[in-house]
């Protein structure tokens, strides 16, 4: 598995009370998921997350399928191009995303 550079594990402010359960960085991003890198192994299909994107509400959503460090994420709703674009801000600059069990 690929380890992350510090700057793609810097987590997105989401005023959460729960630590997150993995770092991602988002890739292929579309309204209906993306693809995440992730650095945590024990992630599997069916698991539920969500994380927060500044300016957006919670995105929620679900694995659809693990292979190595890469995860396939279905989001329960789709996501505005707005919001899509600061998934892509936020993961290409500096940071990625945290992700918390739903």
């Amino acid at each position: 598995m690929r380890e992350l550079t510090q700057t793609e594990r810097v987590g997105v402010s989401t005023r959460r009370k729960h630590s997150a359960y993995a770092s991602a960085v988002a890739r292929h991003i579309s309204a209906e998921g993306c693809q995440f890198v992730v650095e945590q192994e024990d992630i599997a299909e069916g698991q539920r997350f969500s994380f927060a994107v500044d300016g957006h509400p919670p995105i929620r959503g679900t694995v659809r399928w693990v292979v190595s460090d890469r995860v396939g994420f279905a989001f329960d709703a789709p996501i505005s191009r707005a919001a899509q674009a600061a998934m892509q801000q936020r993961c290409r600059i500096v940071q990625g995303l945290d992700l918390y069990l739903s």
